[in-house]
């Protein structure tokens, strides 16, 4: 963040509108498949989702053009072994979910990645992205951190990034127990706070805010940001005003409150990105439990 934005921000807060509560209707949840472990972990993030809100998965996996069509020159008939093997990779995991009780379905496609999740979520009314965010590559590895922070700014299905496999938290029959937003709150990231206002009325999950700030800021531009935040939550949250860059603090914060989920509010453009920094790409990577991030409330 530059200085003098910084100085205009936390100097001249603008008040924080009134925040309706998004009552969270999830119905359809689509979760990308690239057969890593990572991505076998968001899938039963989403099973668990779709236990609490009586949700359907739809399970997709999408051969690239590169795969695809390599694929194609090297054998007579080896394009379609490999698809039949996808295809009952696919069924296994539809299996697991069978197993829990969830209802699903499987696609399978080829071409591009983002271009192909984009269709889809159309197509079949998906209320919720679930994506797992890792290193791997071709194959093993559809959603680089980078990838998943530009899908997540084009879109406005809620997308929930699941990250490593391990050391992620539990979470009981209602999900999350302890939830952190974190934002500017500007008026374009309000929809986040909105929506994890709707899931701690549903399941009565704490809520705690966090606002990242810059260094050797004011004491009354603090004491003005809190009034503003204030205005904006429940009188029973927890309120966490922080000096730091976006990123490190928000995860260090997640990690010390022992939080089960992220929210975001998530500014849509790159000249965002370059006023308020790689926050967003830095949570998604190190977040210490899955991160959701709402970049536009529905109309």
């Amino acid at each position: 963040m530059t200085t003098l934005m910084a100085h205009m921000i936390t100097t001249h807060p603008t008040p924080v509108p009134s925040v309706l509560v998004r009552i969270p209707k999830v119905k359809r949840i689509l979760v990308p498949i690239d057969f890593s472990e990572a991505s076998k972990a968001a899938l039963w993030r989403a099973i668990d989702i779709a236990k609490i809100y009586s949700s359907s998965l739809v399970l997709v996996h999408v051969m690239a053009h590169q795969t695809a069509n390599g694929m194609a020159t090297i054998l007579p008939g080896a394009m379609l072994k490999l698809e039949l093997d996808l295809q009952a990779d696919l069924d296994a995991l539809q299996k697991l979910a069978d197993a829990q009780e969830v209802p699903s379905i499987t696609l399978l496609r080829k071409g591009p990645v983002s271009e192909n999740i984009r269709d889809i979520l159309g197509a079949e009314s998906i209320d919720l992205l679930v994506l797992a965010t890792h290193g791997g590559r071709g194959i093993h590895g559809m959603f680089l951190g980078s990838t998943a922070e530009r899908l997540i700014r084009a879109i406005t299905t809620p997308v929930l990034t699941v990250g490593s496999a391990r050391n992620q938290p539990d979470w009981d029959e209602k999900g999350a127990r302890h939830i952190l937003f974190a934002g500017d709150f500007s008026p374009e990231t309000l929809c986040g706070l909105s929506l994890a206002l709707g899931i701690r009325q549903t399941t009565g999950a704490q809520l705690s805010v966090v606002q990242a700030i810059p260094l050797a800021t004011k004491p009354q531009a603090v004491s003005a940001i809190r009034q503003a935040i204030e205005s904006a939550v429940p009188s029973d949250t927890d309120i966490h005003i922080l000096e730091g860059p976006v990123g490190k603090t928000v995860c260090d914060l997640a990690r010390k409150l022992d939080i089960g989920l992220i929210a975001l509010g998530v500014h849509r453009n790159s000249f965002a990105r370059e006023v308020f920094g790689s926050g967003l790409l830095e949570i998604l990577l190190n977040a210490p439990c899955p991160v959701l991030s709402v970049r536009q409330c529905d109309q």
